[in-house]
């Protein structure tokens, strides 16, 4: 399948949004819990939802411990 050269341009953005959040997360991470294991990066990096992205960075914020946020 083709893609128009406006559908390349809004995935782009899309996906450099994706990126952006995520690193907001994972210095939300680090910031709250300290240095974060190779695991937990790994894991953040392959997620690839917005919305997932978001109730992780939701979580942050009421997690007393790295444990409690749901990296599943």
């Amino acid at each position: 399948m083709f893609m128009t050269w406006s559908e390349r341009l809004e995935a782009k953005g899309f996906e450099q949004g994706i990126e952006q959040i995520r690193q907001i997360l994972l210095r939300q991470l680090s910031l709250r819990f300290g240095p974060l294991p190779a695991g937990v990066r790994q894991r953040v990096e392959a997620i690839r939802s917005v919305d997932r992205l978001t109730r992780l960075a939701e979580q942050v914020l009421v997690a007393r411990s790295l444990e409690e946020i749901d990296l599943r």
